[in-house]
C-alpha cells in the first residue's frame, strides 16, 4: 500500500518530510502554535501569474515547469486539506505595468495564495497589490527589497538576493581570481538597479574600489556590442553580467566574440546551453555563471546522489521545461507549493493569515535547491552559503543533466 503524505506525516507526528521523489526527510519547521482549524470544504485556490502573451512568454514558460510538478504532486497526495488545488492562472504579459492590474483581476477570484508573476519590477508590482489583502504570495524577483518582511509581509523570497549574488560575484573575481578592474553591465530594471547598488556597495565597502565601467542596457536589447565596446574601453578586465533576460547572455557572448573582448565574465543566468555551439572555447572557458550549491560538482566529478540530483531528473521530464532546463530547475515555485502544502497540512488551515505567522517561523526547511528560513522581518530564504560560482563549458558536459548541474569555478569551495 502506497502512504499519502498525509499519512506519513501522522507516522512522525512532525512535520519533517517534504512531498515527492528525491525530497527525504528534513526538520522542516520550528514549532508554531496555528490555532486554524481549516475547512475541509473550502478549496486551495492558488493565483498563478504567468507570461502566457508577449515578448517573454516563450522564455519564462520553463520557469513555471517545476511548479506545475508541485501541483501535480501536491493534489496526487491528497490536496490541501483534502481538496484539490484550484489554479487561478492570469497573463501578466511580463510586464511591470499590467501587474495592478492582474492583482486586481485576481483578488476578485479570492485566491489565498499566489505564485509568481516572474521578474523583479513585476513582483514589485504585484506584491504591492497583493500584499495589501493579505494573499500570501512568492514571486521569482531577486531585488533584495523582495525580501524585507516589514516592506512586503506576505512575500516571502526563495531566491538568492542581489545583495547576496553582488557578494558572491565581486568574492569571485576580486579575491578568487586576482581581478581589479571590474566592470559592471545591467539591464535598465528594479534587478538591475538593485544589482548595480548592491555591487557597487560592496566593491567600496570590502575592497574599497569602484567599478571600472558601469553600462546600462534597455531590457529586450538586440545589440550588445556598444555595451562591450564601452567595457573595452573603459579597461574592464573583468565583468559581471546581470540581466533576468535569459537571450541577453548569448547576445553578449556573440557581442565579445566579434569584438575580441574576452574579459573574465560572471553572468546571472547561463540558461540556453545550445546556442553556445558557436562561441570559441577560450571564451567558454572565462564566462561563469551564479547557481545554488545543490546544483554544483567539483572539477572532474560529478552531481551526487540525492536530493537535488533526484529533483532535477524529475525537471526534465516535465515538457515545458525543454530548452531552459536550468531556468525550471532554479525557479523558487516548486519549494515554495511544497512549503506551502506541509505548512497547510501542520497548521489545519488555508488562512493567509495563521500561515504567515507559521512562515515567519520555517527554519532549516530542506528544499530542493537547499535549506530555507525565514523570519517576521527576513523574508530572504536561501542562506548565503548556497550560493556559488559556476562554469558555463560544464553545462555542454553529459554530467549535467541538461545543463541544471554546473562545474564549481577554479577557485570555488571544493
Amino acid at each position: 500500500m502506497e502512504l499519502s503524505r498525509r499519512d506519513v506525516l501522522r507516522s512522525t507526528g512532525r512535520l519533517g518530510l517534504a512531498v515527492g521523489v528525491g525530497l527525504g526527510a528534513a526538520p522542516a519547521l520550528a514549532a508554531c502554535s496555528g490555532s486554524g482549524t481549516g475547512d475541509a470544504s473550502e478549496q486551495g485556490r492558488l493565483g498563478w501569474i504567468q507570461p502566457k502573451t508577449g515578448a517573454l512568454a516563450s522564455a519564462y514558460k520553463p520557469a513555471y515547469a517545476a511548479a506545475r510538478l508541485a501541483v501535480r504532486e501536491i493534489n496526487k497526495a491528497g490536496g490541501l486539506l483534502g481538496e484539490s488545488v484550484t489554479l487561478l492562472e492570469e497573463d501578466d504579459e511580463g510586464k511591470p505595468g499590467t501587474q495592478p492590474t492582474v492583482a486586481r483581476r485576481l483578488l476578485r477570484k479570492n485566491p489565498q495564495f499566489a505564485l509568481g508573476p516572474t521578474g523583479s519590477s513585476q513582483a514589485v508590482a504585484s506584491a504591492s497589490v497583493l500584499g495589501r489583502e493579505s494573499v500570501l504570495q512568492s514571486a521569482w524577483g531577486v531585488a533584495d527589497t523582495l525580501g524585507e518582511g516589514n516592506r512586503f509581509p506576505f512575500h516571502y523570497q526563495l531566491v538568492f538576493n542581489t545583495r547576496q549574488q553582488a557578494a558572491a560575484v565581486a568574492r569571485y573575481l576580486f579575491e578568487t581570481r586576482g581581478v581589479r578592474e571590474i566592470g559592471l553591465l545591467v539591464e535598465n530594471s528594479e534587478y538591475g538597479d538593485s544589482i548595480r547598488r548592491a555591487f557597487t556597495a560592496v566593491l567600496m565597502d570590502r575592497y574599497r574600489t569602484k567599478p571600472a565601467s558601469v553600462q546600462v542596457f534597455t531590457q529586450g536589447a538586440l545589440d550588445m556590442a556598444p555595451f562591450v565596446k564601452r567595457l573595452d574601453r573603459d579597461g574592464a578586465q573583468g565583468v559581471g553580467l546581470f540581466s533576468g533576460q535569459p537571450q541577453t547572455s548569448v547576445l553578449t557572448l556573440k557581442a565579445m566574440t566579434a569584438n575580441d573582448f574576452a574579459p573574465l565574465t560572471v553572468s546571472h543566468e547561463l540558461s540556453y546551453i545550445d546556442a553556445y555551439d558557436t562561441v570559441p572555447v577560450e571564451l567558454m572557458e572565462r564566462f561563469y555563471t551564479t547557481t545554488y550549491a545543490a546544483f554544483s560538482y567539483p572539477k572532474g566529478g560529478s552531481p551526487p546522489k540525492g536530493r537535488a540530483r533526484d529533483y532535477a531528473i524529475k525537471v526534465l521530464s516535465e515538457p515545458t521545461a525543454r530548452g531552459l532546463e536550468f531556468t525550471a530547475a532554479t525557479s523558487p515555485y516548486y519549494d515554495f507549493l511544497m512549503l506551502l502544502s506541509e505548512v497547510v497540512e501542520r497548521e489545519k488551515t488555508l488562512a493567509p493569515d495563521k500561515l504567515k505567522a507559521a512562515f515567519d517561523k520555517v527554519s532549516d526547511y530542506q528544499g530542493a535547491r537547499g535549506r530555507i528560513s525565514f523570519t517576521a522581518e527576513r523574508h530572504t530564504g536561501i542562506d548565503d552559503g548556497a550560493l556559488v560560482v559556476a562554469s558555463l563549458r560544464s553545462a555542454k558536459e553529459k554530467q549535467s543533466l541538461g545543463g541544471i548541474f554546473r562545474e564549481l569555478a577554479p577557485g570555488g569551495p571544493a
